[in-house]
């Protein structure tokens, strides 16, 4: 099976480490996400610009992406308040790998911008370069609409499972992240599902019954999986996450190849290497 991880932040672990990881697992690709972590003036790595935005950097995400390219894709967290936000979008979409765009709200501020309309700058340049938009907005997924709406051609992802990041261990509830589902546009990552969405232990029983919800609404084409290893082991391992899926006997091999691999590469536009002959 052809599997891809659709998000990773391989900065932590180290490229050969995540390499070592992956062939262990039978991992074929992963997108690096590159995050170090949460400081005051802002997600490291990056810098803080004059008007108070915050442009995160992928030094790494780059560099693995470059050295393999069959391995590693990267996408890009950005700002919507980035005033050089044109020119930096057209700066990527120059670097080998680069995939996609995502934007974050953990900030009542950043909530603000979001649900006052404050994407579509960011939204238009994505619809220019036919860019996906990977959207982490916990508590707030019912503001993705109205971006949904007048951007139909850009493609989000809702990460996370939509859950909300503040409720107890495994009571995050997906309503609102289903309701999406009504637009075509919008697909939905299955990632920190044992943290937001379980209390179980492995193989997390209790999930099952969710992702088949979201698996009803979505369509297994519109589903795909990360294991966002560095920021969820505390709770399960890399192993673990991979697992609980690719055993799943309540899910179809077709629906497993979608929500491992397919819709990752469909929607990145990341093909599977050929088999060499």
């Amino acid at each position: 099976m052809d599997i891809v991880d659709a998000q990773v932040h391989a900065n932590v672990l180290g490229t050969e480490v995540t390499l070592a990881i992956m062939d262990a697992l039978g991992i074929a690709g992963v997108v690096f996400d590159e995050f170090d972590r949460f400081t005051q003036d802002g997600l490291l790595p990056g810098y803080r610009l004059a008007n108070g935005a915050f442009r995160c950097v992928g030094p790494n995400a780059e560099a693995a992406a470059m050295s393999h390219p069959e391995r590693f894709a990267f996408l890009m967290r950005v700002d919507p308040t980035d005033p050089g936000l044109e020119s930096w979008v057209e700066t990527l979409t120059a670097a080998p790998g680069f995939k996609a765009l995502r934007t974050t709200m953990f900030t009542p501020a950043e909530g603000a911008v979001f649900e006052e309309g404050g994407h579509d700058r960011l939204l238009k340049i994505a619809r220019a370069h036919g860019l996906p938009v990977f959207v982490t907005c916990p508590g707030r997924v019912p503001h993705l609409a109205q971006y949904a709406q007048r951007f139909p051609e850009v493609q989000f992802v809702i990460d996370h499972c939509g859950a909300a990041f503040d409720a107890p261990p495994g009571q995050a509830g997906i309503d609102d992240a289903v309701a999406m589902a009504s637009y075509a546009n919008v697909a939905y990552k299955w990632a920190h599902a044992a943290s937001f969405l379980s209390s179980e232990p492995y193989p997390f029983g209790d999930l099952e019954p969710k992702l088949r919800r979201a698996l009803d609404a979505y369509g297994p084409q519109r589903v795909m999986w990360a294991s966002d290893y560095t920021m969820t082991r505390h709770r399960a391992t890399w192993a673990e996450t991979l697992f609980s899926i690719r055993d799943a006997a309540s899910l179809s091999e077709d629906e497993k190849s979608w929500i491992l691999g397919g819709t990752a590469r469909q929607i990145l536009k990341w093909p599977a290497p050929q088999a060499s002959s």
